[in-house]
């Protein structure tokens, strides 16, 4: 095997050493250090090309993030959310984020890996075989615009990624003017059916939506009134008799699933919620204030997320109506 160092990263240019076929094609390497860039990361340093054109990303904050600054990956994992993955149909699906089919990431021929810290534990080693890699953490969900930057670092894109979060923060802005000083008396309860039988999930201040729900000046029922951006956990579970707690003037309501399985169990969950006798006592439904809302309120996890927020909250808030927002999932 061939070890090439650059600036004490060491990429293994054979792809043998994950166990796959001899004949598999060799990983793309930055020629010299002119090539790459070296971008520290939470487990290690990576040269990283300076204009990576082949990039796989392993889960939906990073695949996100690279559809936020106008790039498309080349590989994505299977259990993206449904709104990202409409969005990337050409990219090669690699299974789900924490079992990765390292023969098929191989197979793109990648010239550079995106992964967060949590899914690339136990395969870090084997993906830096393949092309280099970088990590990137992020405590909770509303954490979000820290890895958005970073992602920003890796691709030398830093002036983009900064442009994107002032548009966001110059939507924030003309969305609190329209909501008025009265937003801050406007309790809006996040609430996620789970696929198991007789949970729920209330999302807390230190979610995606929470995040940007705090940005808008929006207040929170008490029950959901807690959480610090960089201690989890930022969800809470309730029992069905615990329902009041996920009461609020407006309650924004959501289902997941990361297999078809589990999507569908998490649907007949939310079907028998609605026809429960206590969810019918909550203020929110009886002003016929709850809507349906995709995924991403809990964990969109990028800009291109947090507009669909703001969508909703202009839609439900701003001009409410009957009908399915236009991102629900």
């Amino acid at each position: 095997m061939i070890k090439l160092r650059l600036n004490g990263y060491w990429l293994l240019a054979a792809a043998v050493a994950l166990g796959i076929m001899a004949c598999q094609p060799a990983s793309t390497v930055p020629g010299s250090l002119a090539d790459c860039r070296v971008v520290p990361h939470p487990m290690g340093e990576t040269c990283v090309p300076a204009r990576p054109a082949r990039i796989v990303a392993l889960d939906h904050t990073s695949v996100g993030d690279l559809l936020s600054l106008g790039v498309r990956p080349v590989g994505v994992p299977n259990n993206l959310l449904q709104q990202i993955s409409d969005r990337v149909p050409e990219a090669q699906r690699l299974g789900q984020s924490e079992q990765i089919n390292l023969e098929a990431v191989a197979a793109l021929q990648p010239d550079l890996i995106i992964v967060s810290v949590w899914d690339a534990e136990t395969i870090y080693d084997k993906l830096t075989v393949i092309a280099p890699t970088v990590v990137f953490d992020m405590q909770t969900t509303a954490d979000w615009q820290r890895p958005f930057r970073f992602h920003g670092e890796v691709l030398g894109m830093e002036a983009e990624a900064a442009a994107v979060l002032a548009e966001y923060q110059q939507r924030i802005e003309d969305l609190k003017a329209r909501l008025g000083e009265e937003r801050q008396q406007i309790q809006v309860s996040l609430v996620r059916v789970l696929a198991q039988s007789g949970q729920i999930g209330l999302y807390l201040k230190n979610c995606f939506g929470g995040s940007i729900l705090s940005d808008l000046g929006l207040a929170r029922p008490p029950s959901q009134n807690e959480g610090a951006p960089d201690q989890p956990p930022f969800v809470k579970l309730i029992s069905r008799e615990a329902l009041p707690q996920a009461d609020g003037d407006i309650i924004f309501m959501s289902t997941f699933g990361a297999t078809p399985e589990i999507a569908a169990a998490a649907a007949a969950e939310l079907e028998e919620l609605r026809s429960d006798p206590l969810w019918q006592t909550l203020q929110a439904v009886q002003q016929n204030r709850v809507y349906r809302v995709g995924h991403y309120w809990g964990a969109g996890n990028s800009p291109l997320a947090a507009d669909w927020i703001l969508d909703d909250v202009e839609q439900y808030i701003l001009n409410p109506s009957g009908s399915e927002p236009k991102n629900s999932g």
